[in-house]
């Protein structure tokens, strides 16, 4: 029976994902959408028909699954349903909400990268029990609905009334995800969080905080720093500077080498954006539906390029170099020469140096091209980076084409490229000491009519979209850094 269904859940899915490629970015016909919701309901009868399967071996003792098999097996020394990670008393609601995460990530396949497929695993399964309700999975099911979609482009479309040209269907998915943001917004630990209340979550396949991409800045920091998805506040950790192994004689009482442990704790602070567009353009909707995630992502990526080099920490992200403390003075007041280079790798501790790399503005990296345009310096030397397929001359990620000191280097557009005095010019360091949380999920809140201030407060034929996510970013170890400040 686990065979059977298994075939005929392949097939299913097959067949949503061919439907996914041939909708593209535009939205599904009615008779497409007809369709969609049909294969939907199949795969839940399927999950259903293997649920009631799977419960009667289990209550008579014969089931033993793996997260990669549903093949029932013969047990009757280990009656309990196990799966590697999983603890088996695992609460049924924190089963119910990682199936339909997973559900969710899953048929949303085609447009998802690998990288983002593998982060948004990581929240639904959340082996840190960051999330003990279960919310991440419930969230990314409920605005990867399609109902929820076509709701959602409603009443962008028309506030006033959407809501009477809503199916049941629509109605129900948009009160499933609303009441997941009051739940998730009633987790929070600070009051004076801005409320969600009259925004909207962003579907699955516009949301930038779940599907990634660039770039109307380089911003390297996402690729080499430690970055984690989270569906609550705050990321928690675990830090310590390690513990002190000694020799000692025979039969001697042991040092204590007990390591001093901290938690450092990073806060997902709110960034916003707002697009004002005009009534004429609302009309053709349609193709503005479809640039609609692309100018919220390019924008999102422009103003991380920013903070995560610069940000004070109040009120948003800590940047690379607020954090990056340690600094190695060059030896002329706005010059540079060789030795600084080499000082300023030198001056990072052995443990940092190993897996460092090196993020500089472009006009950096040119002044110390210059300084070793004979090669005798030994400065620069060939990667193995692999050239990006859409770009063919460029490399991914703003990684340059050559190693510094033999570490990889990187353009931050948004780090200083002037040569003045007490200029913060560049950052050597193992970027795992960068932690970078995201708060899944963006919402939007359309603005009905703008007015200017101009023509006496009157409307100006134009609506907004106000949009705000959270994000935030921070160093955790200063030591693991060294940024070359001009003397």
């Amino acid at each position: 029976m686990a065979r059977i269904t298994g075939d005929r859940e392949a097939s299913v899915r097959d067949e949503i994902r061919e439907l996914q490629l041939v909708r593209g970015e535009r939205a599904f016909s009615p008779d497409e959408r007809d369709r969609f919701r049909a294969l939907s309901r199949e795969l839940d009868e399927i999950h259903e028909e293997r649920e009631q399967h799977i419960r009667s071996l289990y209550d008579a003792g014969q089931y033993e699954s793996s997260t990669d098999s549903f093949e029932p097996s013969i047990n009757k020394e280990r009656p309990r349903r196990t799966s590697p990670g999983r603890d088996p008393d695992e609460p049924r609601h924190r089963a119910a909400a990682r199936e339909v995460g997973l559900r969710a990530i899953d048929l949303h396949s085609g447009v998802l990268s690998g990288e983002a497929g593998t982060t948004l695993e990581q929240i639904v399964r959340d082996p840190d029990d960051r999330d003990p309700a279960g919310i991440g999975g419930r969230y990314l099911a409920a605005v990867a609905a399609p109902e929820y979609e076509t709701a959602f482009w409603r009443i962008l479309r028309d506030p006033q009334t959407a809501h009477l040209e809503m199916s049941p269907d629509e109605v129900g998915a948009i009160r499933r995800v609303r009441s997941i943001d009051r739940e998730r917004a009633g987790r929070e630990r600070a009051m004076s969080l801005t409320t969600t209340s009259g925004g909207f979550a962003v579907p699955f396949v516009l949301d930038p905080t779940v599907i990634r991409t660039s770039s109307g800045a380089i911003n390297p920091y996402r690729s080499i720093a430690s970055v984690v998805s989270i569906a609550v506040d705050e990321w928690r950790g675990v830090s310590s500077d390690g513990i002190t192994a000694t020799f000692q004689a025979e039969a001697a009482a042991v040092t204590d080498a007990s390591p001093t442990l901290a938690q450092p704790v990073v806060s997902t602070e709110m960034a916003r954006a707002f697009v004002p567009f005009s009534i004429e353009v609302g009309q053709d909707w349609a193709s503005f539906q479809q640039e609609m995630g692309g100018l919220f992502t390019d924008a999102k990526d422009v103003l991380e390029a920013t903070k995560f080099a610069l940000g004070s920490g109040t009120n948003e992200p800590f940047g690379v170099i607020t954090g990056a403390t340690s600094v190695y003075t060059a030896s002329n007041t706005s010059a540079l020469v060789v030795a600084d280079i080499y000082g300023v790798h030198n001056a990072l501790g052995p443990r940092f140096r190993r897996n460092a790399s090196w993020t500089l503005n472009n006009a950096v990296a040119d002044r110390i091209r210059q300084l070793d345009t004979a090669g005798g310096a030994n400065l620069w030397s060939p990667n193995l980076t692999i050239r990006s397929a859409a770009v063919p001359n460029s490399f991914t990620d703003g990684r340059m084409g050559s190693d510094l000191l033999g570490k990889g280097v990187y353009e931050a557009s948004a780090q200083s490229g002037t040569f003045t005095t007490g200029q913060l010019i560049a950052v050597v360091g193992d970027f795992n000491y960068y932690k970078i949380v995201d708060r899944i999920g963006m919402n939007i809140e359309l603005i009905p009519h703008l007015f200017g201030a101009a023509q006496g407060n009157l409307p100006t034929g134009q609506r907004g979209l106000f949009a705000w996510w959270r994000t935030g970013a921070k160093v955790l170890n200063a030591a693991g850094f060294k940024t070359l400040k001009l003397a």
